[in-house]
């Protein structure tokens, strides 16, 4: 079985937020093509079904995470083996089926470890059970292929809790396989922004949660520039007389919660705000060291390439991960009214996002020495290196 050692920094940000609460949504910038064709995924016997999108073949998309799980009780674990956090399912279409992997993940501080263990062609109303998770001791899985009919659901209404420096300048229901929204967002003040806190609630219940940012350090809604945020609505089975069905909740509510500008400073609320402080304090904290080993392979030159990507992939990894507690009591300091959790809050924040920051970059050794590096010759090898050095220095300059 092959090994997959890592994860690219968006994987993981999603991963995050999935782990946090059950009921998460992913903000994207652009809506991928819908192809009308969903998972209904039993991921947890007694519990109804979840539904997940299938992407189209060459999707970006990563998948689907699922922390909750059924264990079997008779299973016992091999010595020093990992236990299982999370189950990931990465449907796309492959001909006139779909193609499902399905990964195992792991970590201590981050699940930045998978493992595939299965592959399944599927088609529509065909539905099959993951005997492969009974070794790690889960209850298989069910999965069923179905076709969803378009569904444009009325928009709910975009509250702007605490914040000030957006206005709501559209919000339509999006033509998507499964529900989904789009507000367009005018940042009126003097700063940029480079996160927000977004929640969907049904009442008092948060239903889904995601604090969108852009990637590399970049700015998310420059001042006096618009943004669209892309907000799938929560999606929940539903019993029909042929089985279930997936359905959105009833009297929604979009809030955008808090919003943190380019100098630290933010609005709303201060605990998304810390989260958010913290993602970007991990990657300036990991970046250096990564910029240091692609320095250390650019002086190191060798006329073999794969030994060269094998030398940068141990440096890059055995790199540390570890929170600096001054730069924790520096963040936490800022947020005093979130008391003494705020501290551990941030180490999470930090620590996940310095792990991301380091799985991007090893995500990419790992792709060019799976697409075979026999053809890769010293000199693209050492241009790769400039590219990538370049953009590190202006990641980490940006934060």
């Amino acid at each position: 079985m092959r090994i997959l050692r890592s994860l690219s920094f968006p994987v993981l940000f999603i991963l995050v937020c999935f782990l946090v609460s059950p009921k998460v949504l992913v903000a994207q910038e652009s809506a991928p093509t819908p192809t009308r064709l969903a998972l209904e995924v039993t991921y947890y016997p007694g519990r109804k079904p979840a539904y997940q999108t299938v992407q189209v073949a060459d999707s970006q998309q990563q998948g689907g995470w699922y922390a909750l799980f059924g264990h079997i009780a008779s299973w016992r674990p091999i010595a020093d083996a990992p236990v299982i956090r999370a189950v990931r399912l990465v449907p796309r279409i492959e001909g006139d089926a779909v193609r499902v992997i399905v990964s195992t993940m792991w970590g201590e501080k981050a699940l930045n470890n998978e493992q595939r263990v299965a592959s399944y062609l599927i088609r529509e109303n065909e539905k099959i059970h993951i005997e492969e998770l009974r070794q790690f001791g889960i209850e298989p899985f069910g999965i069923k292929l179905i076709r969803v009919a378009p569904n444009l659901t009325p928009v709910p209404p975009v509250i702007l809790k605490g914040v000030a420096s957006l206005v709501v300048i559209n919000a339509v229901s999006v033509d998507m396989t499964l529900p989904s929204y789009r507000i367009t967002l005018f940042n009126q003040s003097g700063k940029d922004i480079v996160g927000l806190a977004v929640d969907v609630a049904t009442g008092k219940k948060i239903e889904t949660t995601a604090t969108p940012r852009a990637q590399d350090g970049k700015t998310l809604i420059a001042a006096g520039k618009t943004y669209e945020l892309q907000v799938p609505a929560p999606v929940r089975a539903q019993e029909t007389p042929n089985g279930y069905a997936p359905g959105t909740l009833s009297n929604p509510e979009i809030l955008i919660k808090a919003v943190v500008f380019e100098d630290g400073t933010f609005e709303g609320d201060p605990e998304s705000a810390a989260e958010i402080r913290g993602y970007r304090a991990g990657e300036k904290m990991e970046l250096p060291g990564l910029i240091a080993a692609v320095d250390k392979a650019l002086t190191s030159p060798s006329a073999n390439v794969s030994e060269a990507l094998r030398n940068l992939e141990v440096e890059v990894s055995s790199l540390s991960s570890d929170v600096e507690p001054v730069l924790l009591k520096s963040l936490a300091s800022e947020f005093p009214e979130l008391g003494k959790e705020a501290a551990q809050k941030i180490k999470i924040a930090v620590q996940v996002s310095a792990i991301g920051t380091k799985a991007k970059l090893l995500n990419d050794i790992h792709k060019l020495q799976g697409e075979g590096t026999q053809a890769l010759t010293a000199n693209e090898y050492r241009e790769w290196l400039n590219k990538t050095r370049d953009l590190y220095r202006q990641w980490l300059a940006r934060l």
